[in-house]
């Protein structure tokens, strides 16, 4: 994208749609969402020297059992697997000058039916930026941290570059960044090979019990399957809303301009995607015995939403229900199960059956 024509774009993106989006699981601000808020705990649950120095984590053991690839299957009627692992969530922060901290985050998974570490390293470094205020209520991250659209569904990874935060009426992100992945880890072959990214988040909070918001993001040069390069646009829209004490609903709708790209039947990838849910309770980690039980539906394209919330989305389109309960302070469990279908097919023309269980205990220090 050239230069002159960023700033129009942002613009639009942050004007264009003020209906529909906000995180449920955090705010907008750079230090408590949902996917770089481990450097706020860092800061402040656990200090290893007073107002400089802070660790904090997570540690969590999941197993999952049914269809766990076959969202993305590469073979017609997928055996069931299982697949169980431990996982360390670990936050170092710095505090450097005033409110600037120095963050990363490292995150070891230990694969424990083979006993190996997942992933290309031993314990990989998945965040490392800086942090603060620049001028009154506007605050500013650098480096590599996470990118998390409204409610993931169009970004859900890491990213290296600069983010502004506007915590004024209307809480507003703006970020440029280069991002390096097989888009939304499709098996198509559409990717993102270090090109840049720039996206725009809002939420308008129309009452105390509902928020609406939006989130556009463009990727410059993005590769499809028969090797050509195209520049996408990729747009989330939704809405969260606080019915009552004990319950509590969300939407959100997102979707892209590749319309190309085709499955393994020949039909074009799904461009868009549609998540629903509903929560009853709240599970809260500082409250022993608190719990909340949730269901949602999704049809989430290939080309339009992942989100590490709502695991196993992708491609996916069916219904989930689960719960979380703190049987003591700093612990949780977890469960669900997901009932559905691909999407688009992966292997010849069956739409294979996505059904999973999953049960998880976690950790907070």
């Amino acid at each position: 994208m050239k230069p002159q024509k960023i700033l129009p774009f942002v613009c639009a993106s942050l004007f264009a749609a003020p209906a529909l989006a906000a995180n449920t699981s955090a705010a907008l601000a750079t230090t408590d969402d949902y996917v770089n808020a481990g450097a706020k705990r860092a800061s402040s649950d656990y200090n290893v020297i007073p107002d400089r120095f802070g660790i904090h984590g997570t540690i969590r053991v999941r197993a999952d059992s049914g269809d766990t690839a076959t969202n993305y299957a590469t073979e017609d009627n997928a055996k069931n697997n299982t697949a169980s692992h431990l996982n360390a969530d670990l936050w170092f922060s710095a505090r450097v000058y005033k409110d600037w901290k120095i963050v990363t985050q490292i995150e070891p998974q230990i694969d424990l039916e083979t006993g190996k570490f997942n992933g290309d390293h031993d314990v990989p470094m998945n965040k490392l930026y800086a942090e603060g205020t620049v001028h009154d209520k506007i605050k500013a991250r650098v480096g590599k941290f996470g990118a998390f659209s409204s409610y993931g569904r169009v970004l859900d990874n890491e990213v290296t570059g600069a983010e502004l935060f506007f915590d004024y009426k209307y809480p507003t992100k703006v970020a440029v960044a280069r991002v390096t992945k097989h888009l939304n880890d499709n098996p198509w072959g559409v990717e993102v090979r270090r090109e840049m990214m720039v996206s725009a988040q809002t939420m308008i909070p129309v009452t105390d019990k509902v928020n609406v918001g939006a989130t556009a993001v463009y990727l410059n040069d993005v590769k499809q399957p028969d090797n050509s390069r195209k520049n996408a646009i990729f747009g989330e829209i939704g809405a969260d809303v606080k019915i009552n004490d004990d319950w509590s609903a969300m939407a959100a709708y997102s979707r892209s301009n590749l319309t190309g790209v085709k499955d393994s039947a020949g039909k074009k990838v799904s461009p868009d995607g549609i998540f629903t849910g509903v929560r009853f309770k709240k599970a809260e980690w500082e409250v022993r015995n608190s719990y909340d039980v949730f269901f949602n539906l999704r049809r989430v394209g290939a080309m339009s939403g992942i989100s590490s919330v709502e695991d196993y989305s992708k491609n996916v389109q069916g219904a989930q229900i689960g719960f979380n309960y703190v049987p003591y302070k700093n612990f949780k469990l977890n469960a669900f199960y997901l009932h559905g279908k691909q999407v688009n097919a992966t292997v010849g023309s069956n739409k294979q059956d996505v059904n999973v269980v999953r049960g998880q205990i976690e950790y907070k220090f």
